[in-house]
């Protein structure tokens, strides 16, 4: 058995079996995690049927409870997301909107749930919005609270314009950036799980406060 275990998000607009860009970069993140004794899982949130809305379940076949539930098993927790008109997708922006669900709730010792999960984030697209898809994924899953490690990112993206994307533009190969984002963002994401499995974030000062804002909304 794998030492920790990954949840890879793929928030392409993509369904399965569809290729997608982002997949494949994932997939050569999860060829370093499973050298690194980490196993992974790759899903599409958009193979769900996922309404939108800021609880973690909005009963009526909403399949969100689905993810959730793997989310909170996870050790790390890695989204990975297409970039149109400069940045993220709409779906990675859902599942963070339904991510906003897990303040009303705690772990077992009265922090958010997300506490102690460790996350990181892939992009890919053309032309611009890496660092802003990035970045604002980034905090959200930090205010979420995961913990986020130096280089917690990985990019790649192409010229401007149409044109091709990460498979068809050998983008793994051409880009030695994208190579070594890529091992530092596997190698920091398994270190920090590591102490956080063996040294949690105690629950003194950051446990949930008896006041709530709207429907759970978290600290601000």
């Amino acid at each position: 058995m794998a030492e920790l275990n990954a949840l890879m998000l793929n928030c392409t607009l993509k369904k399965s079996p569809e290729v997608s860009n982002t997949e494949a970069l994932l997939g050569r993140v999860a060829e370093i995690l499973h050298d690194l004794d980490c196993a992974t899982e790759k899903l599409r949130p958009v193979d769900y049927d996922i309404p939108f809305g800021v609880e973690s379940d909005l009963g009526n076949g909403d399949e969100w409870p689905l993810i959730l539930e793997k989310i909170l098993a996870a050790d790390i927790l890695i989204v990975g997301t297409s970039i149109w008109f400069g940045v993220r997708s709409s779906v990675c922006q859902l599942v963070i909107e339904r991510l906003d669900g897990t303040y009303s709730s705690t772990n077992e010792v009265g922090q958010y749930p997300l506490y102690n999960t460790v996350g990181g984030t892939v992009v890919t697209g053309n032309e611009d919005g890496a660092h802003d898809a990035a970045g604002t994924t980034l905090f959200n899953l930090g205010h979420l609270g995961c913990t986020v490690p130096p280089n917690a990112d990985c990019y790649w993206v192409g010229d401007s314009g149409p044109g091709p994307s990460f498979i068809e533009a050998d983008g793994w190969n051409q880009s030695a950036y994208t190579r070594k984002t890529a091992g530092w963002m596997a190698h920091n994401v398994v270190h920090l799980a590591r102490m956080l499995r063996d040294r949690p974030i105690p629950p003194e000062g950051n446990t949930v406060p008896d006041w709530q804002g709207p429907k759970g909304e978290g600290p601000s």
